[in-house]
């Protein structure tokens, strides 16, 4: 077993966050090869894309993989992880634990763990994993757009807020109060996630018969604005450290709209990753 402490949001030793891709690469290529099983379509998203093309690999700070599936497909893998026996990944997902509060999965490696701080008071353990963000459809009428993106970002705040409720450990005093006063907001209010999931799942779906011109990722951090759904018409293969990976065969136009000039590499003190406050490693 090796547990690593990670004290820095910004910088990992080299050999730790080599032997965290390693694992990630692992996760990563089971997940590839249930998807060909399966027929299901996938493709990298984010700094995966970004990793993909400008390094063929992870971003050299970075400690996460970040995928996108249509909300047809990702449900279907819900669905996968639900019905075939898994000893070695467990699914996390608001569908399987009532005190998750992502509305994205994370494919979790048993017999490991992080510590994510958004996990503090849970019934489940976090692993080392990936996050799988579905992409719902997008109303074309402008008017319908603008309120379907505004309410989108309310229902992702609140699911933060969530989240903020539910651990006892803050960065700063000045957070702690707000945390504090948060959480007796929402008992007092007699607010509970489940409203705000219906809520949400109910925005999901309620374009997913239209013929749309865009999808969203309502589940990320992005959830402000569309994408065009012609960047996602095919995908192609590129490397990415030891394997080839989908990405949408307009990565440049998908690039260029998330982080403008793409290939320019940003400031050190931009170079972010997450924040845990330990990696356990098992027996990876």
């Amino acid at each position: 077993m090796s547990i690593i402490n990670v004290e820095s949001c910004v910088e990992y030793e080299n050999d730790v966050l080599e032997h965290l891709h390693n694992v990630q690469l692992m996760i990563f290529k089971d997940f590839i090869e249930l998807c060909e099983k399966h027929n299901l379509t996938y493709f990298a998203a984010y700094g995966t894309v970004l990793g993909g093309i400008r390094h063929k690999g992870f971003i050299p700070w970075d400690d996460d993989i970040d995928l996108f599936m249509f909300r047809e497909d990702y449900e279907k893998f819900l669905k996968i992880m639900q019905n075939e026996k898994q000893d070695k990944y467990t699914l996390l997902c608001w569908e399987h634990y009532a005190d998750y509060y992502f509305p994205f999965a994370k494919l979790s490696l048993n017999g490991t763990k992080i510590g994510a701080i958004w996990a503090d008071n849970s019934n489940f353990d976090v692993g080392i994993n990936i996050d799988i963000f579905p992409l719902d459809n997008l109303p074309d009428n402008k008017f319908k757009k603008y309120f379907f993106i505004k309410k989108s970002c309310f229902l992702h705040n609140f699911f933060f807020l969530f989240r903020v409720i539910c651990n006892d450990k803050y960065v700063s005093k000045n957070k702690e109060r707000v945390g504090k006063f948060i959480k007796s907001l929402f008992k007092f209010l007699h607010l509970k996630p489940k409203l705000f999931r219906k809520i949400q799942r109910n925005l999901a779906f309620k374009y997913s018969d239209k013929d749309c011109q865009e999808v969203i990722d309502l589940g990320g951090f992005k959830s402000d604005h569309g994408l065009p759904k012609s960047l996602f018409k095919s995908g192609k293969k590129v490397p990415f450290e030891s394997l080839n990976i989908i990405v949408p065969e307009n990565y440049d136009s998908f690039l260029k709209i998330e982080y403008g000039d793409y290939m320019k590499l940003p400031p050190k003190d931009e170079r972010t990753n997450h924040f845990n406050e330990f990696i356990d490693f098992g027996n990876y």
